[in-house]
C-alpha cells in the first residue's frame, strides 16, 4: 500500500528543510544535550494522484519513542474544553455505556479516562512511550495502559478504537489502518475514531510550523477517506475540528473497496495549494527571521508553546536561540530544554516579575487564554499570534 499512496509523485520535493530536530516533543535534561539533539532532514513529497504528502527523508531508525516523549495538550483550558466535548459526542453517538474502549497511542491516558468515566466504560491504552510517573490531568480506575504497540495480529475486544495524532507518525500508515481493520474482524459493530493534523489546513493557512520530522505523513480528507475505504471500513464521517486544524474520520468495519479513489475535486484544490506552499515556507521563515531579530533586539521575548510548533519555529527562524523564555502550561515539560536551541522550558508563573516585552503564541487558538494569563501575571507584554 505505501507504493499506492505515493503513485504519481512529483519528482521534486514541495519543500526541503535540512537538519530539523528528530523529536519536537522529547525535551532534554540539560542545555548541552538539547543543543546536541539528533537531527534529520525533511523532504516533503506530494502525489497529485492520491493527495498524499510525506517526508521522503524520514528514517524510522531515528525515531524511537520512549518515556521521554511528551506531547499532551490537556493542561490548556481551551484544549480541555475541546476534548471534553469530543468525548461527550462519541459517548452519545456510539452509545458508549458499559462498553470496551481501546486507544492507540494513549499517552498518559487523559482522553481514554474521559471516555471511561463518562460511560462508564472499561478501557485499555497501548503506548510504548507511556510513563506512569508523569502528572496526569484526568485518570480513571476503569482503564489500564500497557507499554506496547496495538496488536494488529489478533482480534481485539473493542466497541470503539481511538487513535489520535498517531497515524502521521508511523512509517506505514496504510499498514496500521489495515491492521486495525483485521483486529476488528470479529467486532462488526465496533467503531473507530482517527484524528490527526489536517494537511489542507496546513497548506491553505500556511501553518509552516506544523512541519516536523516526527511526522512521516500529512493527510488531507480525500486521502484519508480513500485509505479507510480501501482497508475495508465503511465511513461514518470525515470532517475537521479544533478550528479546522484537525482532521478526523469515523468509520465501522465493512467491505474493502478496491475501486475506491480520492475525490477528484478535492484533490484539484489541494494540488493547487501545495504548488505554492514551498515558496510560502521560505518566505515566512525569512519574514519571521527579520521580525524576531527586531523583537529580541529591542526587548525580551517569550515563545509560548514548547511543542511541535514552538520547537520548529525556534529552529527554523534565525534568532530563535535569542528568545529569552520558552513557556508551557504542561508541568511535565518544566525544567527541560528545547531540542536544537537549548532554552529551558518554564511554567507561566516563572514570568511573574520578569521584564518581558513580547509573548509569541504558537497557536492562534490559544491567544485569548494566554493573554488572560499574561495579564494575571501582572505583565504588560504584547501578545502576538504566530500564524501564516
Amino acid at each position: 500500500m505505501p507504493a499506492e499512496l505515493r503513485k504519481g509523485a512529483l519528482a521534486e520535493p514541495v519543500v526541503s528543510l535540512p537538519g530539523l530536530p528528530v523529536f519536537c516533543n522529547a525535551l532534554y535534561p540539560t542545555a548541552a544535550e538539547a543543543l546536541g539533539a539528533p537531527r534529520g532532514d525533511l523532504e516533503l513529497m506530494y502525489s497529485p494522484v492520491t493527495g498524499y504528502l510525506w517526508n521522503r527523508a524520514f528514517d524510522p531508525a531515528l525515531v524511537a519513542y520512549n518515556p521521554a516523549y511528551e506531547n499532551s495538550l490537556h493542561y490548556s483550558p481551551r484544549f480541555a474544553t475541546f476534548v471534553e466535548s469530543l468525548a461527550d459526542r462519541l459517548v452519545r453517538r456510539y452509545d458508549l455505556h458499559g462498553r470496551q474502549i481501546v486507544e492507540i497511542g494513549s499517552g498518559e491516558g487523559n482522553f481514554l479516562a474521559l471516555l471511561c468515566e463518562r460511560g462508564p466504560n472499561q478501557g485499555i491504552g497501548y503506548d510504548p512511550s507511556f510513563d506512569p510517573s508523569r502528572t496526569k490531568v484526568t485518570t480513571s480506575e476503569r482503564m489500564r495502559i500497557v507499554r506496547e504497540y496495538y496488536p494488529t495480529d489478533r482480534d481485539v475486544d473493542a466497541d470503539l478504537v481511538v487513535c489520535q495524532h498517531v497515524l502521521e507518525h508511523v512509517p506505514d500508515p496504510a499498514g496500521l489502518v489495515e491492521g486495525v481493520r483485521r483486529s476488528l474482524e470479529g467486532r462488526p459493530g465496533a467503531a473507530v475514531y482517527f484524528e490527526m493534523p489536517d494537511a489542507t489546513y496546513m497548506v491553505e493557512q500556511l501553518a509552516v510550523w506544523d512541519l516536523i520530522y516526527e511526522h512521516a505523513s500529512y493527510f488531507s480528507a480525500p486521502t484519508l477517506a480513500w485509505l479507510f475505504e480501501r482497508a475495508g471500513f465503511e465511513l461514518t464521517e470525515v470532517d475537521r475540528s479544533f478550528g479546522d486544524q484537525y482532521l478526523y474520520v469515523e468509520a465501522r468495519p465493512g467491505s474493502a473497496r478496491a475501486d475506491a479513489v480520492p475525490d477528484p475535486a478535492a484533490l484539484g484544490k489541494l494540488t493547487e495549494l501545495v504548488s505554492s506552499f514551498g515558496g510560502h515556507v521560505r518566505q515566512l521563515a525569512a519574514t519571521w527571521g527579520t521580525r524576531l531579530a527586531e523583537l529580541v533586539g529591542t526587548g525580551r521575548v517569550a515563545v509560548w508553546g514548547a511543542g511541535s510548533k514552538g520547537v520548529t519555529f525556534l529552529n527554523l527562524v534565525d534568532a530563535g536561540r535569542d528568545v529569552a523564555f520558552v513557556v508551557d502550561v504542561n508541568p511535565n515539560k518544566s525544567g527541560l530544554h528545547v531540542p536544537g536551541t537549548g532554552q529551558v522550558v518554564v511554567a507561566p508563573e516563572a514570568l511573574r516579575g520578569q521584564a518581558l516585552d513580547t509573548v509569541l503564541v504558537m497557536n492562534p487558538l490559544y491567544v485569548d487564554e494566554i493573554r488572560r494569563i499574561v495579564t494575571d501575571l501582572g505583565s504588560n507584554a504584547q501578545v502576538i499570534a504566530i500564524s501564516g
